[in-house]
């Protein structure tokens, strides 16, 4: 009987023994799940953030591209009106020295080449206008990228 006893309180030990050793294991199950989740979610989190910084990234990067294509269509248009601008002023001079020369020998025709002479000259004050304008728009699209 004494026997039983003791091999009865032996296996109730060893039970609550195994009982503990079991919640110790669950325990420790259920903080190895808790920093797994906690480290997920922080994972996701900085996933989600660096998405977002590409998104940003991409957007500014799509902008200035296309502040560029702007900036280089004006830069274009600027090179036009100089050009024609040059153009007018040589074809202004051209026009006044021949003028004079006309002057010289047909004085009715000088009438019809100061005539020619005025509307270059208009013509060189449009694209003069023009220039100017190109020129503060460049300067404007330069100062927003820059």
């Amino acid at each position: 009987r004494k026997a039983r006893e003791a091999e009865a309180v032996g296996k109730k030990a060893a039970a609550e023994e195994a009982a503990r050793k079991l919640e110790e294991a669950a325990n420790k199950a259920d903080e190895a799940t808790r920093n797994f989740e906690n480290t997920a979610k922080k994972a996701a989190e900085e996933a989600a953030h660096q998405a977002e910084e590409e998104r940003k990234a991409r957007q500014a990067e799509d902008a200035a591209r296309k502040e560029a294509e702007e900036a280089a269509r004006n830069a274009d248009q600027e090179r036009k009106a100089r050009e024609a601008e040059e153009a007018a002023k040589q074809a202004a001079a051209e026009a006044a020295h021949k003028a004079e020369e006309d002057r010289k020998a047909r004085e009715a025709e000088v009438a019809a080449k100061e005539k020619a002479a005025e509307e270059a000259a208009r013509r060189l004050e449009e694209a003069a206008s023009k220039a100017d304008e190109a020129t503060r728009k460049f300067e404007e699209t330069a100062k927003q990228i820059a």
